[in-house]
């Protein structure tokens, strides 16, 4: 696992330095993931809370993009956040103020998030019959918060 890296300060390192798409993007496949594996049996409430949460991850992307770079207005934001994701108006606000601050980190859960689905994919495809979801989470979160290319080269692909 990431905690038997040595020496120990390169796992500090990691931990400190950990790469947003590999952290963040985890999250929202381990959600992804829960759901194909029949968590709650399936829950149609389970799903339905995913897809709104895989709203707010595209949406989040789009916010960061357009407010850095084709100038949106904090009311074009408000809008695509409170009536087009169905946000709540103080987490909007929050949001708002958190992507004028912090460029480049709310995109992360949506690159990570397609960056793990698709690693995992292929390396389904490379093994095959042998593919084991297990032995590919473990492998995958025993290199920590390295960047999603560099996973790809430690998993053999």
């Amino acid at each position: 696992m990431a905690s038997a890296i040595q020496p120990q300060s390169r796992r500090v390192l990691r931990t400190v330095y950990g790469n947003d798409a590999y952290i963040e993007g985890w999250g929202q496949y381990a959600e992804q993931m829960m759901i194909e594996q029949g968590f709650l049996d399936h829950s149609p409430e389970l799903a339905l809370t995913f897809a709104k949460e895989q709203l707010r991850v595209i949406a989040n992307a789009i916010l960061d993009i357009r407010l850095q770079m084709l100038n949106m207005t904090d009311r074009e934001a408000m809008d695509l956040m409170e009536k087009r994701t169905f946000q709540e108006h103080t987490e909007a606000v929050e949001k708002l103020q958190r992507a004028k601050l912090t460029s480049c980190q709310l995109p992360s859960y949506y690159v990570g998030f397609a960056g793990w689905t698709k690693l995992r994919d292929d390396y389904r495809n490379s093994k095959g019959a042998a593919f084991s979801l297990s032995e590919f989470n473990d492998r995958a979160l025993q290199a920590g918060g390295v960047p999603l290319a560099g996973l790809r080269t430690i998993l053999g692909l």
